[in-house]
């Protein structure tokens, strides 16, 4: 199945509903104060893990967009990698077989950040470069 410009890209961790933000944001949160608990809020990881998803707008930086709202195309692939679920879970999974805190630390809070997007309503980018 292809996705139009019109579509929302397939995300299993939805924005659209209000149960879904609340959920979202008690992720978020639980995820804040968990990383939190388990390093003190100045980790590196936690900073990296926290800021780094939105690390991808600077691959198309400079680049023409569609207007306010977009991101060139170029750069959707990395910004939706980096901002789906899965790869934070699997930082945090291989954190805790490892027992590498760091790692736990840095993936809660990618964790957080994709949860407190979901939370306030910011999905991931059509194939346009629009937000939801």
């Amino acid at each position: 199945m292809s996705i139009t410009a019109h579509e929302a890209p397939p995300d299993i961790w939805t924005w659209r509903h209000p149960e879904g933000r609340l959920l979202s944001a008690v992720v978020g949160v639980g995820a804040l104060a968990t990383a939190t608990a388990l390093a003190g809020p100045v980790t590196w990881t936690f900073w990296a893990g926290l800021i780094g998803p939105d690390l991808a707008f600077l691959k198309g930086r400079g680049r023409p967009t569609k207007g306010p709202g977009y991101v060139p195309t170029e750069t959707v692939g990395l910004y939706n990698d980096l901002h789906h679920p899965i790869a934070p879970a699997a930082t945090i999974a291989l954190g805790l077989v490892t027992l590498n805190q760091p790692l736990v630390v840095g993936g809660l809070g990618w964790l957080a950040h994709i949860a407190i997007d979901r939370a306030t309503g910011i999905g991931l980018r059509h194939p346009d470069g629009h937000i939801h």
